[in-house]
């Protein structure tokens, strides 16, 4: 695909889908989001294709949303619209997704990876849930995926405190599959793809179904009220003064309005 934001590669029956803004930290723009979504496809009518791993170029994973893409629409029909159809692809998905996370992943970046059916990190890898910065709330079913993870009482710290969890972290707190060495990452990460794809494959697809049918609804249902919780948030005088302060590397002021 020229001019792709995504590269593709296959190696056996393990097919690479890389975030490719490096220069953005592969922050989603509306191309982005639209060559994710081509390459879920594909690699949902590759026959031969068994695990995917998603990672991305450059110094980090994700950055989450493209902040200087402007956007007409609530953010609840954002999610509805351009992201809810990708995250589909993977939680409902006959292949098994692996988020490989290097740097940072963080807001929808961090929801993606959680979306994942395995996540690996390198050692100084975070997860970046910092939304309470600038008044807003975890978006992309990371509600769900957070407490699904950590408990209502660990997920609600994260969240009010704007938390950075590291990678060391996220493999305690049950977040992480396993943290791999900085400079292996890559390769280490795709050896342990490619043991996966060695596995009984109709056996892991009705694996990812029954665990994933248990709390399925309860997703869908976080995604969808995390976007009506944004919808309001976004209105705030709180989320404006937040945001510029955010862009002059400023601390915000919150007034509870």
């Amino acid at each position: 695909m020229s001019g792709s934001t995504v590269k593709y590669n296959t190696d056996g029956k393990v097919a690479e889908i890389i975030l490719s803004r490096p220069e953005k930290l592969n922050a989603f723009s509306t191309q982005l989001r639209e060559d994710l979504s081509f390459y879920l496809d594909k690699v949902e009518t590759s026959p031969d294709i068994r695990i995917v791993v998603l990672r991305g170029e450059g110094r980090g994973f994700s950055a989450g949303a493209d902040l200087t893409e402007p956007t007409m629409v609530p953010i609840s029909e954002q999610l509805e619209l351009e992201y809810k159809p990708i995250f589909k692809k993977i939680v409902d998905g006959k292949k098994l997704y692996l988020a490989a996370v290097h740097g940072s992943a963080a807001g929808i970046g961090a929801a993606l990876a959680l979306s994942c059916d395995f996540l690996v990190m390198s050692e100084r890898a975070r997860v970046s849930l910092i939304f309470s910065n600038i008044n807003l709330v975890p978006d992309g079913g990371l509600t769900w995926s957070l407490m699904s993870a950590v408990g209502y009482r660990k997920a609600l710290e994260i969240i009010v405190e704007g938390k950075h969890i590291s990678a060391q972290e996220c493999l305690r707190w049950g977040i992480a599959n396993k943290i791999f060495e900085e400079d292996l990452f890559v390769l280490d990460t795709n050896k342990w793809a490619t043991s996966l794809a060695l596995r009984a494959p109709l056996a892991s697809v009705e694996a990812k179904k029954l665990l994933r049918e248990h709390g399925k609804s309860a997703y869908w249902q976080a995604f969808d009220d995390e976007g009506q919780a944004q919808n309001m948030l976004s209105q705030t005088e709180d989320f404006r003064n937040a945001v510029e302060a955010f862009f002059l590397k400023k601390n915000p002021n919150f007034k509870g309005q």
